[in-house]
């Protein structure tokens, strides 16, 4: 289930990137720190865990759902300047946040809202 930290249905694309590693939580307190650096994280998920070759431990695999300063949404005039919905100018790396809502959808306070696309 990905943790929303803000409403992806305010950007029209968002980064993905994933990240594999033997701690469930290390990579949320420390990419996720590093990324708001350059950029803003908008979610992130556990996606799965993996028996490893080792005995006893594990890999687990994070997704972060994040955007650059310089992408369309943060930045209309950057580099990725265009019309406001999914399509067009973009990175490679770019998922439609509509779609990610179908999947999980935005948590506000403590109540879920369900957000129509």
């Amino acid at each position: 289930m990905i943790t929303w930290l803000e409403n992806p249905q305010n950007y029209s694309y968002l980064r993905q990137d994933q990240y594999l590693s033997t701690s469930s939580r290390f990579p949320v307190k420390t990419i996720g720190k590093r990324i708001q650096e350059f950029s803003k994280l908008i979610g992130y998920e556990l996606v799965e865990k993996r028996d490893s070759n080792t005995k006893g431990v594990y890999l687990y695999c994070h997704r972060f759902y994040w955007l650059k300063k310089h992408d369309r949404d943060l930045s209309p005039d950057g580099v990725y300047k265009g019309p406001r919905e999914f399509g067009g100018r973009m990175p490679t790396e770019a998922v439609d946040s509509a779609r990610l809502l179908e999947r999980t959808p935005y948590m506000e306070d403590k109540g879920i809202i369900e957000i129509k696309v």
